[in-house]
């Protein structure tokens, strides 16, 4: 399977893949931990949300911002955002604010960016599913980040949900879960969740037309 460039790819993706089957694939390749832990609850905020592009990481950290350009890294990090990248936000501590909102996720978009990340809240959230921006965060809190919380560094490598995420991998994420892919296997991985996606669909179709479970197990031995 041939792209003209990553956008068409990430679209393919966003059109026909899901987290479940990119998970299964991984762990067949001997990648277990690929997939975040449903346990750090972090879900989309609306269901039909769906991301896949390249990881751009920031990490926050609880501080006093002070009033000299208290938000600089992450002005940086949203101004140098690229066309097919995904913002992954993550924190060294919980944090209750939400640090994640409307006006950042319509700079992002403009920007060509596929979604966004967060292990942690959000604000603005009736202004992002309206705006519908692809957002996964543990929950939403009206809590502003001034004097409670800043970005200290981005592009970095940072724990997401359990799971070390290095700037650069691809993500995927939707209803089912978050994937990270790993870099080194990545276009194998897609070659074969390509190939996956279309014998689930002919299973389904069998499944329709009245085929039986068990048929379809001995013959693809996919369930």
């Amino acid at each position: 399977m041939k792209f003209k460039n990553e956008i068409e790819m990430f679209i393919y993706m966003e059109k026909n893949f899901y987290a479940g089957a990119l998970s299964d694939i991984l762990d067949e390749m001997g990648y277990p931990e690929c997939a975040v832990s449903p346990a750090a609850m972090i879900h989309p905020l609306f269901p039909r949300a769906v991301c896949s592009g390249r990881v751009r990481t920031l990490l926050n950290a609880p501080m006093k911002t002070g009033t000299e350009d208290p938000y600089r890294l992450a002005i940086e990090l949203l101004d140098s955002l690229e066309a097919g990248q995904v913002a992954v936000a993550s924190s060294d501590k919980q944090l209750e604010v939400g640090i994640m909102d409307e006006l950042s996720a319509t700079a992002m978009q403009k920007r060509g960016c596929r979604g966004v990340i967060v292990d942690g809240y959000t604000r603005d959230a009736r202004k992002l599913i309206n705006l519908g921006f692809p957002t996964f965060v543990r929950g939403i809190s009206p809590i502003d980040t001034t004097d409670r919380a800043a970005v200290v560094e981005y592009d970095c490598p940072v724990i997401i949900g359990g799971r070390r995420v290095k700037p650069g991998q691809i993500v995927f994420a939707d209803l089912d879960g978050i994937v990270f892919i790993p870099e080194e296997i990545e276009l194998e991985v897609i070659r074969e969740a390509a190939k996956r996606v279309e014998v689930e669909n002919e299973i389904r179709d069998k499944l329709d037309d009245g085929a039986t479970m068990r048929d379809m197990w001995d013959k693809y031995h996919v369930l």
